[in-house]
């Protein structure tokens, strides 16, 4: 059983191809095939950290198919922002139709990260949440902060394609978990 799924970090390589990075130290396994095509939520391999696996998922926007990896064994050490898969970039019509068949929450919407950063669901340790499965938000509202250079960042909800009021369905993010910009970190209906 793997434990909450972790989000690949991401730069620009050479050619316009994508390196997807770790984003903690550990060991990462279940490479996927040479050539698969991935897209944003589909799996990018395990990355255990201290002994606890966690399901390494492709970030939003990111679309492409895997190069080949230089090294053949089953897992490999790797250290905090170390490349793990190298993407080739795929053409417009072929992202428009890994787009449209990408699995999705039907009638979900998500709370997404402004930027990277650290997340934080409450105010300080042992504080309640901001937000908790079922709560009601409006728009405005505080569902956490956003660490950026030592500096704590509220995340209110609300923005483009959000209604002004919902309800928290599920909080995919935990305190002090690193997140990228586009993350989704609340699921809302």
């Amino acid at each position: 059983m793997r434990d909450e799924a972790l989000v690949a970090g991401l730069e620009e390589g050479d050619g316009g191809t994508i390196r997807l990075l770790a984003p903690h130290v550990g060991l990462w396994s279940d490479r996927p095939a040479d050539g698969a095509l991935l897209s944003p939520g589909a799996s990018a391999g395990t990355l255990t950290v201290i002994g606890r696996p966690h399901a390494l998922v492709v970030p939003t926007g990111v679309v492409g198919r895997v190069l080949p990896h230089p090294s053949h064994d089953r897992s490999i050490p790797v250290g905090f922002g170390d490349a793990v898969l190298v993407l080739a970039p795929i053409e417009a019509g072929a992202q428009a139709q890994v787009a449209a068949t990408a699995p999705s929450q039907s009638g979900a919407l998500a709370l997404r990260a402004p930027s990277a950063g650290v997340f934080y669901g409450s105010s300080a340790p042992g504080s309640p949440p901001f937000v908790a499965v079922g709560a009601r938000v409006g728009t405005g509202q505080t569902i956490g902060l956003l660490e950026v250079m030592k500096t704590f960042n509220p995340i209110a909800y609300g923005g483009p394609g959000l209604p002004d009021e919902a309800e928290v369905v599920e909080v995919l993010v935990t305190d002090g978990q690193e997140v990228v910009r586009g993350q989704p970190l609340v699921r809302l209906r």
